[in-house]
């Protein structure tokens, strides 16, 4: 897997880094984090993506992605507050 992170600036003083994982062709997991503010995560499946809360639970999980049981990816994606297509 292939890590990159950026720090964007959307107006001065306000900050937020991105940290985007690319998991294998056609699926990467991007990572928001704003200080002050929950981190928010989006997996990115082909033209679709998945928005959900970028938590201890989820942070876990995608760090033994490989090893992890479809199901328990499943229950976290189930969370996600929207689901775009």
């Amino acid at each position: 897997m292939n890590t990159q992170t950026q720090i964007i600036e959307i107006e001065p003083g306000f900050n937020y880094e991105v940290v985007r994982t690319e998991i294998f062709a056609g699926v990467h997991l991007e990572v928001y984090k704003q200080l002050g503010y929950a981190d928010e995560a989006t997996l990115h499946i082909g033209d679709n993506e998945v928005h959900f809360s970028w938590t201890d639970e989820s942070a876990a999980l995608f760090a033994e992605l490989d090893t992890c049981e479809p199901v328990e990816l499943l229950a976290i994606l189930a969370q996600a507050p929207r689901l775009l297509a």
